[in-house]
C-alpha cells in the first residue's frame, strides 16, 4: 500500500485525500492548526499539526516518516519571495534524510505569465506577480533536490463553492476577449491521482481543462448560472491571447478530462 504525505491540506488537498481513501491508500495530511487537524479527523483523514518556517519544522514531525510521497500543497499568496523560498528551501534539506521519498509539489500555470502564446511544460517562464515568481524559484529548488519530484502546474481551480466571480467585488474585468485557463477539481484530483498512481511520472505537467472559452462569456454565464449581477468589462484593453496546452498528462497516463464544458 503505497504512503502518501499532502503537506497543507487545504481546499483542493482535503478532496484528494478523500478520493484517496477511498482507493485504499495510506493517506496522511498536516494542517497548521489544531481546530484544522480536528475537524479533517472528523472526516476519517488521518491528519497532523506541522508549522513549516524558513527555519525550522515544528509539529508532529511523524507525519514525515515512511512516505513513499510527499505532495506539497502550500499556497504562497502571504510570503514575500525570499520568505516562501526559505521555507521550502529549509524542508527539501529537511527531506534529505528522507532521500527515497518523492516530492510532488502544486504549482500554477501563472509561472508561463500574461501574455500571448500557447505554452506547455517546455515553454520559457515568466513569472510576472511575487505569486508566481515563488512558485518558479520553488519549482527549481526541488527539481534540483537529490529527492525524485513530478511538478504539477495547475489552471484556475473553480467547482462548487469555488468560483472567481464569487470574488470580483465590482471590479472590472480585463482582458474580456482573452481565453480562460481553469481546471475543476474532479479533473484537478484525477489527474493528481493519475500522476501519483504512475511510477513512471517525474517532471512537470500541466493540468488545465482543454476548454478555453473567452473570459467575457465565461464571467457572463457563472453571473447568470450564480443569479448574480451582470459584470462589467474592460472592453478597451488589449487583447492577451494565453492558451496553455495539457497534453503531456495524456501522453502519459492515458488522462481523461472529466468536465470538458467549463460554461456548464
Amino acid at each position: 500500500m503505497k504512503k502518501l504525505g499532502i503537506l497543507g491540506c487545504g481546499w483542493l488537498g482535503t478532496k484528494l485525500a478523500v478520493k484517496l481513501n477511498s482507493q485504499k491508500w495510506n493517506v496522511k495530511v498536516s494542517k497548521t492548526s489544531t481546530k484544522g487537524v480536528i475537524s479533517l479527523g472528523k472526516k476519517g483523514i488521518e491528519s497532523y499539526r506541522i508549522i513549516l518556517s524558513e527555519n525550522s519544522i515544528k509539529g508532529d514531525l511523524e507525519f514525515f516518516e515512511n512516505l513513499d510521497q510527499l505532495l506539497i500543497s502550500i499556497p504562497p499568496k502571504r510570503d514575500s519571495i525570499s520568505n516562501f523560498s526559505k521555507k521550502i528551501n529549509y524542508l527539501i534539506n529537511f527531506l534529505k534524510s528522507k532521500s527515497n521519498t518523492k516530492i510532488i509539489f502544486l504549482s500554477s500555470t501563472s509561472v508561463y505569465g500574461k501574455r500571448n502564446g500557447k505554452f506547455n511544460e517546455q515553454s520559457i517562464l515568466f513569472p510576472d506577480t511575487d505569486s508566481s515568481s515563488n512558485l518558479v524559484i520553488s519549482e527549481k529548488m526541488i527539481q534540483k533536490s537529490s529527492n525524485p519530484s513530478i511538478i504539477i502546474r495547475l489552471g484556475g481551480l473553480v467547482g462548487e463553492d469555488r468560483n472567481p466571480i464569487f470574488h470580483l467585488n465590482k471590479k472590472i474585468i480585463s482582458n474580456p476577449e482573452g481565453l480562460i485557463n481553469f481546471i475543476h477539481h474532479i479533473d484537478a484530483v484525477n489527474g493528481i491521482f493519475k500522476l501519483l498512481s504512475c511510477s513512471q511520472a517525474e517532471g512537470v505537467y500541466n493540468l488545465v481543462s482543454p476548454h478555453h472559452p473567452k473570459r467575457k462569456d465565461y464571467y457572463l454565464k457563472m453571473a447568470e448560472k450564480y443569479s448574480l449581477s451582470l459584470p462589467k468589462f474592460a472592453e478597451n484593453d488589449p487583447t492577451i491571447i494565453r492558451l496553455i496546452e495539457a497534453k503531456k498528462i495524456k501522453t502519459l497516463t492515458g488522462f481523461n478530462y472529466q468536465v470538458d464544458n467549463l460554461l456548464i
